[in-house]
């Protein structure tokens, strides 16, 4: 007659037998949790800085126009250099939490200003001091910020595969509409 080694003697050698596969199974998952992780901290960062890149450039459009024109004041009408120049120092303010290899300069910050119907206005023109607005031909305002080479410098460190996440360049622009009652 032969004896049967008692149950709990089975579960002692599975147990021996699968002790390694707990390790492999994670060996294999945590590549792919750790890459889909880093994708959602990469975009998540990202896109932060899109945002801020967007309000602050819409805070530099409310800027451009933040100063009221002599008919209210009563002395000399800001020029459209000095609301330039108050755009981008708004906006140079407002992105001032970036790191230095993303943080703009006020000449990286691009102040348009052109009439409604001008066509090539969404370029960084040299602003004409004698452009006037009114309300018969409005003008537009364009505030825009741009980090060309966004995945070589971005927020988030490099993993090598994993840069495809990241957009090569950001871009942020706001306009306003500008007429004589707004200055």
């Amino acid at each position: 007659m032969r004896l049967h080694p008692p149950p709990s003697m089975h579960r002692c050698r599975r147990s021996r037998q699968q002790r390694g596969v707990y390790a492999l199974e994670w060996a294999i998952i945590f590549p792919v949790f750790f890459a889909l992780l880093y994708g959602i901290v990469c975009y998540g960062l990202t896109f932060l800085v899109r945002q801020s890149m967007q309000y602050a450039v819409e805070e530099g459009a409310r800027a451009a126009l933040r100063y009221p024109s002599s008919t209210i004041i009563g002395s000399n009408p800001p020029t459209w250099a000095f609301r330039s120049l108050q755009a981008r120092r708004t906006t140079a303010n407002a992105l001032s939490w970036l790191p230095p290899e993303l943080r703009p300069a006020e000449g990286d910050i691009g102040f348009t200003l052109c009439h409604l119907a001008d066509t090539a206005c969404n370029q960084d023109t040299a602003l004409n001091p004698a452009l006037d607005c009114n309300i018969e031909t409005p003008c537009l305002v364009l505030v825009s910020y741009r980090i060309a080479n966004y995945r070589q410098s971005a927020i988030a460190p490099a993993i090598p595969g994993l840069g495809l996440v990241l957009p090569a360049s950001l871009q942020a622009q706001a306009s306003m509409l500008v007429d004589r009652r707004m200055l």
